[in-house]
């Protein structure tokens, strides 16, 4: 006990003489410190007063352009500044470009699945507990935005061409013969005296051979047994009668006189007994009638099946498929110069199918199906006539980014920095980077094996597949591999260059017809660059065609080179879309997405934090 107190006391003088040690130390520094800072008083007011702006900052501008749009704090208007800027949207580059794209770019159909429709009706369910001031206490709760991200991909649309044959009856004149009657009047005949004898002439109505022939006598007089020839016949005549002539295979030509004489008593010509049957004959108390059946030429119209044909593209590049007849044949009638003509044919009209695509999603099967993407724009990239056979679209998606923050009072406070992606834009940017370095590191990689002088990365191979055989297509579809449609007739080639279409390593170049035999396709093929890895592929399509405007050649010449090392230079893989490629690094490493990376690098600090801690509690 003696001990204990004496070992107090000695404690409490030790306390006594540090503490006066210390109150002399800060007496000794408290006046230096007073003295000091009395000498600057004031001095803060010059320092401001005698401060030039213009010395110290970079392009200072004491009137900016901008103080003609503030009037001071009290002032209710902005000084024009609406004008000013309605007048640079109308007039600016930037504007014009801004009004266009809000008057021209179409609607793209909203989905309610969509994540920024979804958060927008969350906040509604919210919004009393957060504007009513009642809620007093913090809650955690999940907030969130959209991200709009913008992809390309490649689709074949549904399409059949065909060219379509439609009948017509037509006809043509040819030069024939036909049958013919001439009946030729009293009128036409002339007649004439050679010494006693009465001479008659009629000429010929056409050319051609004669058939028959007869002459009709009619008079009013016995005419005393006068005896005629014409034509090949003798004959007397009486009276009222039709004598048939032996004229048959006589040939005539048209205007040809025919002749014929006559004499009374049985042909010995009584001299008076002539001259009043001369009479008769030109007053026409005695008239004759020539008939005569005559075969002539004469223009034919013959009927025949014409065929008009409808194609909206050059058919001699391209195979044909099948034909349908789409109207069935029979007998139709047509009527010429009044005669009615009878016409069969065995169909009226067919449809020719060249070739039969169905429509194949391609790379964008992923985008079609989610309901948060839209198509903004879509480009016919290769075409047939008027009829686009693949396009590429763009699609339009948007993604919803979470993280948590404590809602207190109405105000929302991000404790612990989940949510600072949201404010940032830092989404999927770990998974954005990677893509971009493996980009540079595998181009780097193909450049360090070649050692030539044109030294070339992410070069690809030609490959071909038959798009169309006389029979059946199609061995270039871009999707269906795995589940074996349509393999029977492809052969091993073809079948790889599929899996790797599905794999998204090629570039569709074009087509061509591959065998021609007089004018007429048999075989047709499509021509691809395929690549080593999506990275090639990704960089080829978007970088040396879309961002340098280097084309792949055509389907008969694909051009699968690699990027030279300028053009590499000339890249900007930052505006790349590498979202295929994300599945790979998926499948292939651990990368975290932004919020994980978060998470783990909270986890490290803290455990670091701990550590420094217990090393200290050591010391």
């Amino acid at each position: 006990m003696k001990q204990r107190g004496y070992v107090s006391r000695v404690a409490i003088m030790l306390g006594g003489i540090v503490l006066l040690s210390t109150s002399s130390l800060a007496s000794d520094k408290y006046q230096p410190g007073k003295q000091f800072a009395d000498s600057l008083k004031g001095s803060g007011v010059g320092h401001l007063q005698g401060f030039k702006p213009e010395a110290v900052i970079p392009n200072y501008n004491a009137n900016p352009q901008e103080t003609g749009h503030y009037g001071g704090v009290t002032a209710s208007g902005s000084g024009g500044l609406e004008n000013v800027g309605a007048g640079q949207l109308n007039t600016s580059e930037v504007g014009k470009v801004t009004t266009e794209v809000i008057m021209n770019r179409p609607k793209d159909p909203i989905s309610m699945d969509a994540p920024f429709v979804s958060g927008g009706f969350d906040i509604q369910d919210k919004a009393e507990t957060v504007t009513n001031g009642t809620f007093d206490k913090c809650e955690t709760v999940n907030v969130g935005k959209t991200e709009i991200t913008t992809h390309h991909c490649e689709r074949e649309t549904a399409v059949e061409l065909s060219c379509t044959r439609k009948a017509h009856i037509g006809g043509v004149w040819q030069e024939g013969v036909e049958t013919k009657s001439f009946v030729l009047g009293h009128e036409k005949f002339r007649f004439g005296r050679s010494g006693k004898q009465i001479t008659f002439s009629i000429n010929s109505p056409d050319s051609g051979p004669v058939i028959s022939a007869s002459l009709a006598i009619s008079t009013q007089s016995y005419l005393m047994n006068s005896r005629v020839t014409f034509m090949n016949t003798t004959f007397n005549m009486n009276s009222t009668e039709t004598k048939a002539l032996n004229a048959a295979g006589i040939v005539l030509t048209k205007d040809q006189q025919i002749s014929g004489v006559s004499c009374s008593g049985n042909g010995t010509c009584v001299g008076t007994v002539d001259n009043v049957i001369y009479g008769y004959l030109t007053q026409g108390k005695t008239r004759f009638t020539l008939t005569l059946n005559m075969q002539i030429k004469a223009p034919v119209w013959v009927p025949k099946v014409e065929w008009t044909e409808t194609c909206p593209f050059d058919k001699s590049d391209e195979v044909l498929q099948n034909t349908v007849c789409t109207e069935a044949g029979g007998t139709k009638n047509v009527v010429m110069n009044g005669v009615t003509y009878p016409v069969y044919s065995d169909c009226w009209a067919y449809k020719d199918v060249y070739l039969s695509q169905a429509g194949d999603n391609g790379t964008c099967g992923k985008y079609m199906n989610d309901t948060a993407c839209t198509v903004s724009k879509t480009t016919c990239i290769e075409s047939l006539g008027a009829v686009c056979l693949r396009e590429q679209a763009v699609f339009t998606c948007e993604k919803k980014i979470s993280g948590e923050a404590q809602l207190c009072s109405g105000q929302l406070v991000c404790a612990n920095g989940e949510c600072d992606q949201l404010e940032n834009n830092k989404t999927d940017s770990f998974g954005k980077a990677v893509s971009a370095l493996a980009a540079v590191t595998a181009a780097a990689k193909d450049v360090s094996d070649l050692n030539g002088v044109d030294v070339r990365a992410f070069t690809g191979e030609k490959k071909e597949c038959r798009m169309a055989i006389a029979g059946f297509n199609n061995c270039c579809k871009d999707s269906g591999w795995g589940q074996g449609i349509g393999l029977a007739h492809c052969d091993s080639e073809e079948k790889a260059l599929g899996k790797a279409k599905e794999k998204q390593l090629t570039v569709s170049v074009g087509t061509y017809c591959s065998k021609k035999v007089l004018g007429v396709c048999l075989q047709k093929k499509k021509s691809y660059c395929q690549f080593d890895s999506k990275l090639a592929q990704i960089v080829q399509a978007q970088g040396r065609k879309g961002q340098l405007g280097i084309n792949f050649g055509s389907g008969k010449s694909p051009n699968c080179r690699g990027i030279t090392i300028d053009e590499l230079q000339a890249l900007r893989f930052d505006n790349m879309d590498f979202s295929n490629f994300y599945s790979d690094l998926d499948a292939g490493t651990t990368v975290p997405a932004d919020s994980e990376l978060a998470d783990r690098v909270k986890a490290q600090i803290e455990a670091a934090l701990q550590q420094a801690a217990g090393k200290g509690g050591v010391q």
